[in-house]
């Protein structure tokens, strides 16, 4: 391919695309996602012509159509940058610096707290006292409690 990108290369709407890539700046970012989408799509619709020419079988260089998808790939890179530009925000640092504030904020408001919050005596609590079921026989109990149990696990009724 040429260093010059040729005009023809694209049609009238896909020229006007490229060129907007040219000035994002002053673009809202729902016009950058409306521009990408469009030129994805346009960039698609190359790619899915140069396949089919292929798979017919139409030999020869299909230098145009690449040249098209070639100049669209580097005008949907612009917007992509231009949007990472813009997701990363004004700091230098990006979202680590944030995280790197965030973490020093924790630490801070940590060694600021006291260490020990719970009881003074540390004792486990070891929870409700266990009330025995007086209602049922012990187990085993051959007693008229437990009879019929007894007799409801042996060979049957008596």
């Amino acid at each position: 391919m040429s260093k010059t990108p040729n005009p023809r290369a694209l049609d009238r709407d896909e020229a006007d695309m490229v060129e907007q890539t040219k000035a994002l700046a002053e673009r809202s970012p729902s016009e950058l996602r409306d521009l990408i989408g469009r030129l994805r799509a346009r960039r698609d619709r190359v790619q899915r012509q140069i396949r089919g020419r292929v798979r017919e079988g139409e030999s020869g260089p299909d230098a145009g159509a690449r040249e098209k998808k070639a100049l669209l790939t580097d005008a949907i890179a612009r917007v992509a940058d231009e949007m990472d530009r813009r997701k990363s925000g004004p700091k230098s640092g990006g979202a680590s610096a944030t995280a790197t504030d965030n973490l020093r904020e924790a630490v801070r408001r940590k060694a600021e707290s006291p260490t020990w919050t719970g009881p003074d005596d540390r004792t486990a609590d070891l929870g409700p006292s266990e009330t025995p079921n007086t209602k049922i026989a012990p187990s085993g109990a051959l007693h008229a409690e437990g009879m019929r149990a007894a007799i409801a696990r042996s060979t049957g009724a008596r």
